[in-house]
């Protein structure tokens, strides 16, 4: 009969998930004596059915409670997790080793190699140098990591010593977990002429209270991001008190916009197409705190938008010919005015343009001077500038400055809806 033998060792290995510890249920609830009847029942239920945890109910009435614990249903004692729990992504993993000789001979050449092994690379955590075990002398390590994977995660534990007869032995024990994701966070893109309003929605997946005490988005290039959630720049209305708070399956959302670089006439076509084909928006950086403090921070990797592109030819710039634009953006019923428009050859070739104004696309804003408008030949980037004057004939908010720009060489075409929207009085 064949016998299975398990090689023994002098060491023995173990190892405990640090974790922060939970406030104890109260024993015993205090009555109120004014429930006479219930309280009766209930004692006698008690009597009938003893519970593993005791007695439930004190003789102490709650006009007699001297703290203001007496009377909590959590007492002040603090208990140590039993199971190891669940891990997420962002929190830090932090393990007690003991390495124990327990033989009655000394163990010589005792080291420990800690490694956490996850789907795409193993990172060292410890490797300490060779040392001396006495007969029942422990060895403490702590090792820490910080999760940044979803998925499984294997803590490789590797004990090399010399033992008692000289021979030169390997012990090796793995520890497996799982890493789960505590916050979903999902995205909407809205383009906003050449700016990008990005919208944010984070959600909690776990089931724990979470407390939020940051959350920045950090850019990529060329892009500028602009706060939308705090007024005024107070980001304490967003963090601060209750605010913050998030109970399991709560959602925030939140706003940035991310603002392009101003056009000019010193800009090249490379530089506006970086903006335009840009799609890479940038990272979200979360921090939160958990049960007892517990530290918690979660970077996306890069938001993507899907690129708008370009046109050949773009309106670099349209505003309304006024000295006192900036004081008052409206204009005159049935009062000329006149907008100045820079256009800008953007292609990879010369172009011809012949730009025309449509009359019948915004008939509450007519054009009242030369309809067609001859810019001549374009260099790739060149743009050239035209006055375009304007009649409007109803009061409000209008659109108008509906155009279509030909270029002569290529026979390529491009219908612009309007210019500028404007305010009539």
């Amino acid at each position: 009969m064949a016998s299975l033998m398990r090689e023994s060792h002098p060491l023995t290995l173990k190892v405990m998930r640090l974790s922060r510890p939970t406030l104890a249920d109260s024993r015993a609830l205090p009555m109120d004596s004014s429930t006479a009847v219930l309280a009766q029942a209930l004692r006698e239920a008690e009597q009938n059915r003893p519970t593993a945890s005791g007695q439930i109910f004190s003789d102490l009435q709650l006009s007699d409670a001297q703290l203001p614990l007496d009377a909590f249903p959590l007492s002040e004692a603090l208990v140590l997790p039993r199971t190891f729990g669940t891990m997420f992504l962002g929190e830090t993993f932090s393990a007690q080793m003991c390495i124990c000789n327990e033989s009655a001979f000394v163990v010589r050449d005792v080291a420990v190699n800690v490694v956490m092994q996850t789907a795409t690379q193993q990172v060292p955590l410890l490797d300490n140098s060779a040392t001396q075990l006495a007969a029942g002398q422990p060895l403490n390590v702590q090792v820490a990591h910080e999760i940044k994977e979803l998925g499984t995660h294997v803590l490789g534990c590797t004990i090399t010593y010399l033992s008692a007869q000289g021979e030169h032995r390997t012990l090796q024990r793995s520890f497996r977990f799982q890493a789960a994701n505590p916050l979903v966070v999902k995205t909407k893109v809205n383009h906003l002429e050449r700016d990008v309003l990005l919208e944010v929605q984070v959600h909690n997946a776990t089931h724990a209270t979470l407390v939020l005490e940051r959350l920045r988005f950090e850019p990529s290039s060329p892009f500028a991001a602009e706060d939308l959630n705090a007024p005024h720049g107070d980001t304490a209305l967003l963090w601060g008190g209750s605010a913050g708070f998030m109970q399991p399956g709560d959602a925030r959302q939140y706003l940035y916009r991310l603002r392009a670089p101003v056009a000019s006439e010193e800009a090249s076509v490379e530089q506006e197409r970086a903006v335009q084909y840009a799609t890479a928006l940038g990272k979200l950086d979360i921090l939160w705190r958990g049960a007892f403090g517990s530290v918690g921070r979660l970077q996306t990797s890069q938001l993507l938008r899907k690129s708008p592109g370009m046109f050949l030819i773009e309106v670099d710039k349209a505003e309304i010919d006024k000295t006192d634009i900036a004081k008052d953006p409206s204009v005159t019923l049935e009062t000329p005015f006149c907008v100045r428009a820079r256009v800008r050859n953007v292609s990879e070739n010369a172009m011809t343009i012949l730009a025309t104004v449509d009359a019948n696309k915004h008939p509450l804003v007519m054009p009242c001077g030369p309809t067609r408008h001859d810019l001549g030949d374009l260099a790739v980037g060149e743009a050239r500038e035209i006055c375009l004057e304007f009649l409007p004939l109803a009061a409000g908010v209008q659109r108008f400055g509906a155009m279509v720009f030909v270029d002569s060489v290529s026979g390529y075409t491009r219908e612009l809806g309007h210019l500028l929207e404007v305010f009539v009085a």
